[in-house]
């Protein structure tokens, strides 16, 4: 799939014994790149490098470069050193130029890149190049994941088919603005570089940046989308269905993030609509979502309806009013017009709060203005996975 790429693996043989921790994308000539990142104003080391790269122009061979067990972040100028310093040995190495090499780092803040294990695991990188999978990938990537997250799709429209293969990691540190987590996204049509940062955006916005696991936002957060140019289709006539076949990968991405939050056991959609803008609504479930209260609740099957809206009403929204509100587990009235339903009964909640997919739904106007928030429950491992993080 999406042979035009080549990818190389390799262990640094430290954090994570032989399992591996470093990566590398090779992407061709004819390849164009969107990046998206952070927006905490604390940005690790290769997110600043990353947003000068881009700066640059970006034609001919590019790669991208990945380590995990070390996000590289607050580090200082010694960080950021370190990072040009694998990518000029790795340009050295690839032949590819300097400033055509993205890195990525992933894992513990606060610590410096071990480079006398990362030279020489890169150096396999380059030399293992087209030996390893997407598979080999998505797991070299990983952190505190329990499994590796990728999603393959294929399009056909008319006579052409088109292939979009994304890869995630994250479990934790998860509610972003611009981005999330690691995230790679590639495709074999050939989109023009504006024309991909505007799809890559629009993705994010409806996939990425509507998760949240613990309100948590990371300094090396970065999502990528690469168009490799292969498949030549009328961009223009077909933009809407590129843009659903899209959406659906990173939204496809983004609740296998949500499903392995750290501990997690459940996924928990949020839909707010009837305030008068998004972002009321956005603010509403995002209360919700980051509820500790809500969030155990979904974990002990407890369809605790008081904690939801008590959550909603700490939103402070000026136009909250519990006389407008209107509640649903799955498919079952909760509240309508804030009064208790008739038809509800303690038993339906807890056959929907007993699901993997917990679906809420409030009501709190009759604006058209939606926000879908995705999360998930808060459980024991997750305590026990944080607090052991760095043992």
């Amino acid at each position: 799939m999406l042979s035009d790429i080549k990818i190389g693996c390799s262990s640094t043989n430290t954090k994570y014994g032989k399992r591996l921790d470093t990566a590398i994308i090779e992407l061709n000539t004819k390849a164009n790149i969107s990046g998206l990142f952070t927006s905490n104003k604390f940005k690790s080391a290769p997110v600043q490098v990353c947003l000068d790269q881009f700066k640059k122009k970006m034609h001919g061979k590019k790669m991208l470069i990945v380590n995990a067990g070390n996000a590289n972040a607050a580090t200082g100028e010694k960080g950021v050193e370190d990072t040009k310093r694998l990518i000029n040995n790795i340009s050295n190495l690839s032949g590819i130029e300097f400033n055509k090499i993205l890195p990525f780092s992933t894992g513990v803040v606060g610590e410096l890149l071990d480079m006398e294990s990362l030279v020489p695991a890169f150096k396999d990188c380059i030399k293992n190049l087209s030996k390893n999978t997407w598979s080999d990938f998505a797991k070299a990537i990983m952190t505190t994941d329990t499994h590796h997250k990728m999603v393959k799709h294929e399009v056909k429209i008319g006579s052409k088919k088109f292939k979009i293969i994304g890869i995630a990691k994250g479990v934790g540190m998860i509610e972003p603005n611009m981005a999330t987590t690691l995230s790679y996204v590639f495709t074999d049509l050939k989109i023009p570089s504006i024309k991909l940062k505007k799809l890559h955006k629009k993705a994010c916005d409806n996939s990425f940046n509507v998760i949240s696991i613990d309100g948590d936002q990371s300094p090396s957060d970065s999502t990528i989308l690469v168009a490799t140019g292969s498949v030549d289709i009328d961009i223009k006539r077909y933009e809407e269905k590129i843009e659903r076949e899209l959406l659906t990968v990173f939204r496809k991405l983004s609740e296998k993030l949500v499903l392995d939050g750290e501990g997690a056991t459940k996924l928990i959609r949020i839909n707010v609509k009837g305030l008068s803008s998004y972002d009321d609504c956005k603010k509403v479930a995002l209360k919700i979502a980051n509820s500790p209260l809500v969030k155990t609740a979904a974990y002990g099957e407890d369809p605790n309806w008081g904690r939801i809206i008590s959550a909603a009403g700490n939103a402070n929204v000026d136009e909250f009013d519990m006389n407008n509100l209107n509640l649903k587990i799955g498919k079952h009235l909760v509240l309508f017009k804030g009064n208790l339903s008739k038809s509800y009964s303690e038993s339906k909640g807890r056959r929907e709060f007993r699901k993997k997919i917990i679906q809420l739904d409030i009501t709190l106007g009759k604006s058209k203005n939606s926000a879908l928030i995705m999360t998930s429950d808060l459980t024991p491992d997750y305590i026990s996975i944080n607090s052991d993080y760095r043992s």
